[in-house]
Parts: structure tokens; C-alpha cells; sequence
């Protein structure tokens, strides 16, 4: 029996819609890494991320509840991830937090949304 694959796991609330964490997935596929969704009950963004990168072989993990999306690694305390996104500010931020939890996995440099780069 063959092991899955390595995945980023993203956590995300029961009630977060999958229009919600369309762009966020997106975002990872554009980057070319494999992720596994997984539902829970938990409301707080930040353990979602933390268990996330836990259970991930790849140690990444992104967690999208009450309105966020975090991104944290299984080596960071769940209460200082790596990333924090509002989202649905935009289709473009969103896509770029699932895209930057990806170039994590990879280690490539963070990409940043128009609005930050024109401060």
C-alpha cells in the first residue's frame, strides 16, 4: 500500500462556503501544490491553521474561519502564524494567500497584493 501524496492541508469552518475558499484553493493550484480541505467545527482561525500544518506532511497549513484565512507552519505557535488574511476583500488577495501558503511549501519568495505594493 503506497502512502498519499504529501498535501497542504487547509482547516476550514463548516460554515465557510466553498464560493468562499474558491480563489484561496486557486491560489495553491496555480503554485502546483497538492492540498487537502478538511471541515471542522472550529471557529478560531488560528487553531484551524495550527492543527492544519500539524497533520500536514508538508508542515504548512492554512485555516479559514470567522472571515480569515491563516497561514502558519507546524514549527510556529498556533497564536503567531506566519500569515493572517481578511478575506473577500478581493478575488485577487484571496487567490495571492492561497498562492503565498504554497510558496511557502515551496520557499519561494511571497507575492504581494496590488495594494500593498503601491504603499
Amino acid at each position: 500500500m503506497t502512502e498519499p501524496r504529501p498535501t497542504l492541508n487547509v482547516a476550514a469552518h463548516d460554515r465557510v462556503s466553498d464560493a468562499a475558499l474558491t480563489q484561496v484553493l486557486l491560489g495553491i493550484e496555480e503554485e502546483g501544490v497538492p492540498y487537502l480541505v478538511q471541515r471542522s467545527t472550529e471557529l478560531n482561525p488560528l487553531g484551524l491553521a495550527h492543527d492544519a500544518a500539524v497533520s500536514s506532511r508538508l508542515g504548512v497549513g492554512v485555516g479559514i474561519s470567522l472571515d480569515y484565512a491563516v497561514v502558519t507552519t507546524d514549527k510556529l505557535c498556533e497564536d503567531r502564524p506566519y500569515l493572517a488574511h481578511h478575506l473577500g476583500v478581493s478575488p485577487e488577495a484571496d487567490r495571492i494567500i492561497g498562492s503565498n501558503a504554497a510558496r511557502l511549501v515551496k520557499r519561494l519568495p511571497l507575492r504581494l497584493a496590488e495594494t500593498e505594493r503601491s504603499h
